[in-house]
């Protein structure tokens, strides 16, 4: 009985974190600021021609400016992300290459995560 209850209980723990993780992702930006900053945090990820990735954008802006950018490893901007928005979108590569999430902010408050699979 208690080998049942030890069991059911690491299930859930693992399920729980496979949910609030970040693992699965090939690439993840999260910040939460509270006063303003200016910065630029990236993410590479290596794709292939023809891939489909998967990204989730989550981001709420209470000052300054934010912007949520892919670019091929040539420096294309392949996509540029909605902010002040909870959303996910499938975006489909051009080439085979490595591939650069951007998170820029200027004069910035809030918080934002953005992550690709």
């Amino acid at each position: 009985m208690k080998k049942t209850i030890v069991g059911i209980i690491v299930i859930a723990i693992v399920f729980v974190i496979g949910i609030y993780s970040d693992f699965g992702y090939s690439g993840s930006i999260r910040r939460n600021i509270t006063s303003k900053e200016s910065a630029n945090s990236e993410v590479t990820f290596d794709g292939k021609k023809g891939d489909t990735i998967k990204f989730v954008c989550n981001s709420s802006i209470k000052e300054g400016n934010l912007k949520l950018t892919l670019t091929n490893s040539n420096g294309k901007v392949i996509k540029n992300f909605r902010t002040n928005k909870n959303y996910s979108e499938q975006v489909s590569l051009d080439k085979d290459g490595e591939y650069i999430l951007s998170a820029t902010y200027d004069n910035f408050i809030g918080n934002f995560h953005i992550k690709c699979r």
